[in-house]
């Protein structure tokens, strides 16, 4: 599987600082070494989903995010995106993250035959967060990014 860089995603939140992230497949051990620093299971995601981490360039042991997907018939389906106890706390120490997470996830949709079209189902307080980003509602809480939104998140971080 394919290691991507995604440029300038990430801000150190105490200076703006900016920082490239590198995206690739997490093994089992990454998984279960990083547990406690995310609510999700995703030793378990990983039995049916490729899971993908997110770290600082340069500081590859230090997990800034984590996001499960697979591929469906024209569409990547996310099954679980989340970022570090310590990225999402009132004061987090990276902004920036999630945003590239879901990039990430067009820009795989996009390599794969997908056109950058992904899907997923929002927890209700980020509907708005990920109509930033392009997201429609499908229905309820059902969200997905069509090629036009995609293209933009891929062209802003590769």
């Amino acid at each position: 599987m394919k290691t991507y860089k995604l440029k300038n995603a990430a801000t150190l939140s105490v200076d703006g600082s900016k920082y490239n992230l590198i995206a690739s497949p997490a093994t089992a051990l990454e998984l279960k070494q990083h547990k406690e620093h995310f609510m999700f299971d995703f030793i378990q995601l990983s039995k049916q989903n490729i899971v993908y981490k997110l770290c600082i360039e340069n500081q590859e042991n230090v997990i800034q995010g984590l996001v499960a997907f697979k591929a469906e018939i024209g569409v990547l389906r996310c099954e679980n995106m989340e970022v570090n106890e310590f990225n999402r706390k009132r004061f987090p120490l990276y902004n920036g993250v999630g945003k590239a997470m879901v990039a990430l996830c067009c820009k795989y949709s996009s390599d794969n035959g997908m056109d950058g079209y992904i899907g997923f189902i929002a927890k209700n307080r980020l509907l708005r967060y990920y109509s930033m980003f392009g997201a429609k509602i499908l229905f309820g809480t059902n969200m997905y990014i069509d090629s036009v939104g995609a293209k933009k998140l891929i062209d802003l971080y590769f």
